[in-house]
């Protein structure tokens, strides 16, 4: 009979993004001769695929009650419905109705989660994202469990940031580990709870050596383009409009006696958000006459056939992105990464060593950058070089994991 403390970790992101990946990292590495771990979920998707991959497919726990996002559609019409297509009015109904039905499905769930056994045998509460901080939090309270939070971003809007802090005083809610000293500023009243660790990422799955690009072959780019590529979710907050302002700059000072240049933009704007921005980012690239030069590939589960073949990584967030991990990513594939000098970026990118950091929102200077890097081969070749040695020092998934997983042991340790 299993015996080993069991912990419950709760994680809404169900596509292969940096949350979901990092917390993969962490069942992956995790020692399961001293906890069981089980993992709930919306839905099966790439995430749950991965923790099948490690062993883990008869710990997954389903539950459509915990959506990937209280925006989550619930209509037909409306997953396929943008704010440029018909009737706001009808828009904003449907939107309505879906966000009660999320908000009463994470009611049923937190109010019944007492008779269930998935809740009341868990020790511990692992909470990965801000749905899963809110939904763990107060399901740990109602069955007198502990929690612990993973905290992977930064809260955007008052009444969120004011929520989390409100709820992070709660008892129940032990640990607070932030991916970023970006990402544990934002908590006002619960310092001592608070431990920060950086993401983490395995070098021999994000390897150079041993990954074969196709990015060049899919798209037809013709050898001696440098390749200046990103990888994200296409909403406004990633700051996919800086990153075309930049390269209108950049397209404008090489001119045409330069070396050739593509732009790739790797991602889509998720189904559940309202605004469709990857349909904005395309019209502006039109309005600055760019279509020649940009690439949009949409979506992929394995960003690494792509990741491959960039030359140049750029990093367009101008809010305190907290610890983007392809950033990290693009560094284990020997890529100089380029960014605004904001977040946790500034505490995975070396500047002037790794990459070329410029003021938020300074596009003029993020263009020079690129340029320069355009230019230099060997400057590339270097900052790339001392980016992978950086991040097998510091940013180890396995090392990483083992932290995380000494505080889970240390809370059992204290756990009554």
């Amino acid at each position: 009979m299993n015996t080993l403390p069991k912990v419950l970790f709760i994680n809404h992101s169900v596509r292969d993004g940096g949350p979901g990946r990092s917390l993969y990292y962490i069942l992956k590495y995790i020692d399961k001769t001293k906890v069981t771990p089980y993992v709930l979920v919306p839905k099966h998707d790439v995430f749950s695929d991965l923790l099948r991959n490690v062993g883990l497919a008869d710990n997954i726990i389903i539950d459509r009650r915990f959506p990937e996002n209280i925006l989550r559609p619930r209509f037909e019409e409306d997953k396929q419905f943008r704010e440029r297509d018909g009737s706001r009015l009808y828009q904003g109904t449907l939107k309505v109705i879906s966000v009660t039905l999320n908000v009463l499905d994470l009611i049923s769930l937190i109010v019944t989660s007492p008779f269930s056994k998935t809740f009341r045998d868990a020790d511990i509460i692992y909470c990965n994202g801000t749905l899963a901080k809110i939904t763990g939090s107060l399901i740990g309270l109602f069955n007198r469990r502990q929690a612990i939070w993973h905290v992977r971003n930064v809260q955007q809007t008052k009444t969120l940031w004011a929520t989390i802090n409100f709820l992070s005083l709660l008892p129940v809610v032990k640990k607070i580990i932030c991916v970023s000293t970006a990402a544990a500023n934002q908590f006002r009243y619960s310092k001592g709870k608070i431990s920060v660790i950086h993401n983490g990422i395995d070098t021999e799955e994000y390897d150079p050596g041993s990954s074969v690009g196709t990015l060049r072959r899919e798209y037809d780019i013709k050898k001696g383009t440098v390749i200046v590529g990103s990888i994200g979710r296409i909403v406004p907050r990633k700051g996919y409009e800086f990153l075309i302002k930049a390269a209108s700059a950049v397209c404008n000072e090489l001119g045409d006696e330069n070396p050739a240049v593509k732009f790739v933009v790797v991602g889509d704007t998720p189904h559940f958000f309202r605004n469709d921005h990857l349909y904005y980012i395309r019209g502006l690239v039109r309005k600055y006459g760019l279509e020649d030069y940009f690439i949009f590939t949409g979506y992929k589960t394995d960003i690494r056939p792509y990741l491959k073949d960039f030359d140049i990584f750029v990093i367009p967030s101008n809010y305190p992105d907290p610890f983007p991990r392809t950033v990290i990513e693009a560094m284990s594939f020997a890529i100089p990464v380029v960014g605004f000098r904001v977040g946790g970026i500034v505490e995975s990118v070396a500047n002037h060593e790794t990459g070329l950091l410029s003021d938020p929102g300074n596009t003029m200077d993020m263009g020079k950058n690129i340029s320069d890097l355009i230019l230099d081969k060997a400057l590339r070749k270097k900052m790339g070089f001392a980016g992978r040695k950086r991040v097998i020092e510091l940013f180890s998934a396995k090392e990483r994991s083992k932290e995380i997983e000494k505080n889970i042991l240390d809370l059992l340790e204290n756990t009554d």
